[in-house]
């Protein structure tokens, strides 16, 4: 039997058709996880920041987001946490939906880019319909990949979804830009710009993107800069350039030098405030990560995917042994990167990207050590590398491509809509971030604090007892454990629990009111009365419920 390539008669509209179910399955993947909850930094960047609790629009709360939210940088991501607000409330389905909308626009974003990418070298095929159907075949891995649930999912997260948005509508705009000169070149670079200071405007790994072009120009246009450089000499001369260099770098050195120094976000030696490791020992850690994060991208499986990993940190260069076994691996693909960047630019480029892209958040800065969506921006060079496979090499029997691109979709969307399951239910959640974490705190913390909201008391000491073993002296910690002894009836073990969280942070005002409260319900009202006065002074509005009790119990002390 002949069967005919799906080209053959209308190209367009089957390709339409082809997308249109690839978002469709990318909505059906993504079902379960839109009931899912607010978790961990969730929490002190939404739930906890009434700036972001619009109740109508006005200019006025527009400047209160910009000045009131815990990271005023990312403001387009805070004024759609605002926006969310306006039209839900803190209903977390608003915003896990709105989420996977963005991600469905990074997907189509991410075909445009894709095609114009893959029409980029003298080698470029020039068939608009070849490129798009494999374009769409290669964002289908990225759209269902489980490894990108954790930028879709986890709410904050939207900051990455939309800088890695506005990154490939800027990196698509100096495409049309560059490709395709004409009239309005000058117009999709102004356009181009603009999308770069929207993705700035999210998150700082757009930073990067600057770098990603220069490395663009230096894979498909060497030949015309090294013409223009040259040009450059004779007109500038030698001496002057050279005084230029000098200049330009010694503005680097003094950036950098304040940079270094002046901020608390970057360093090498001595530890990170809140933080058990250095900036070198980070960096050494990030070599290791980022043969996990290939290991997790090449094997997804919901098993080894976490919120909390609980990575090994290095303190030297061989402890563990195996990093100086990832630095020497870096330093090989690097080289057979650069070799392809040269050789073979449609395939070096994409692999350049990805690794760029890395570069700001495996650096010597203050960030936890993994994080899965640190994947999500990366990963859609692949898909350009990918697409680039696929045009140049399935140029007759595409049959057998087209369905081993649909079993390898399978197995993902199955990973991807289980791992979304359990992002749905919060418990099941936390229990799995815990049991998978066994040795940090935060996961076991976070466990106990919502099984004890959850009425499940005996299982709520345990997890709290464990993260107090893991950070003993913790006041939050002490505080929940004394919450759950208090619902048992263990007065006199909550008690100490409370005196233990308030020793640890006298400005854990729950802490305090609740030590003050023990006194009051003791009769020991000469302790209990300068502790409701010290509370009803320092804790902030959010607390004006437990002020007004605490004046109620002054009153009744005098």
């Amino acid at each position: 039997m002949n069967l005919k390539w799906p080209f053959h008669t209308y190209p367009c509209l089957q390709c339409l058709l082809l997308g249109g179910l690839l978002l469709a399955l990318t909505v059906l993947v993504y079902w379960p996880g839109m009931q899912a909850g607010f978790y961990f930094d969730d929490l002190n960047n939404i739930v906890e920041v009434p700036a972001l609790h619009w109740e109508d629009f006005s200019l006025d709360g527009v400047r209160q987001v910009l000045d009131g939210a815990l990271l005023p940088g990312r403001a387009l991501s805070n004024l759609s946490f605002a926006l969310n607000h306006l039209f839900g409330g803190l209903n977390p389905a608003g915003y896990h939906w709105v989420n996977l909308i963005i991600h469905l626009l990074v997907g189509v974003a991410l075909v445009w880019v894709a095609v114009l990418f893959a029409g980029a070298g003298r080698s470029a095929p020039r068939k608009l319909e070849k490129r798009l159907f494999f374009a769409i075949l290669a964002t289908a891995l990225f759209l269902l990949h489980p490894l990108n649930i954790q930028a879709v999912t986890y709410v904050v997260q939207r900051m990455t979804l939309l800088a890695t948005l506005f990154t490939l509508l800027s990196f698509g705009c100096y495409l049309t830009a560059r490709l395709h000169k004409g009239a309005r070149t000058i117009f999709w670079f102004f356009l181009s710009a603009v999308s770069f200071l929207l993705a700035l405007g999210n998150k700082e790994i757009a930073l990067m993107l600057p770098l990603v072009l220069l490395l663009f120009e230096a894979c498909f246009y060497p030949a015309y800069w090294r013409d223009k450089a040259g040009s450059i000499i004779q007109q500038v001369g030698p001496g002057r350039l050279l005084l230029l260099a000098l200049s330009v770098m010694g503005l680097l050195a003094i950036g950098f030098y304040q940079l270094y120094y002046a901020s608390h976000l970057i360093r090498w030696d001595g530890l990170f405030p809140g933080r058990e490791f250095t900036g070198l020992e980070r960096v050494l850690t990030e070599a290791r990560v980022q043969f996990f994060y290939l290991s997790l991208l090449l094997w997804p499986d919901p098993s080894r995917l976490n919120l909390e990993h609980d990575f090994l940190l290095s303190t030297s260069l061989f402890k563990p042994w195996t990093t100086a076994l990832a630095v020497a691996g870096l330093l090989l693909l690097l080289a057979g990167v650069v070799w392809l960047c040269r050789r073979s630019p449609r395939y070096g480029f994409p692999l350049s990207g990805y690794a760029v892209f890395h570069l700001l958040e495996s650096g010597p800065i203050n960030l936890e050590l993994v994080f899965e969506h640190r994947m999500y921006l990366p990963m859609t060079f692949l898909v350009l590398l990918i697409t680039n496979l696929l045009v140049d090499f399935a140029r007759r029997d595409r049959w057998p491509v087209l369905l081993l691109l649909s079993l390898l979709l399978v197995p993902l969307s199955v990973a991807s809509y289980q791992r979304n399951k359990v992002w749905s239910e919060p418990l099941l959640f936390l229990r799995d971030c815990a049991t998978k974490s066994p040795n940090k705190f935060r996961p076991w913390y976070n466990l106990g604090t919502e099984l004890g909201m959850a009425g499940l008391l005996s299982e709520a000491e345990p997890a709290l007892l464990h993260a107090l073993k893991l950070k003993p002296g913790h006041s939050l910690a002490h505080n929940q454990l004394g919450n759950v002894y208090l619902m048992t009836g263990r007065q006199a073990d909550a008690f100490l629990q409370y005196r233990y969280a308030v020793e640890a942070d006298p400005k854990n005002f729950e802490a305090l009111f609740n030590l003050a409260t023990q006194y009051y319900v003791r009769g020991d009202y000469a302790k209990a009365a300068p502790l409701f006065q010290q509370f009803i002074a320092q804790a902030p509005p959010s607390f004006n419920r437990a002020r007004q009790q605490a004046e109620i119990y002054l009153k009744r002390l005098r």
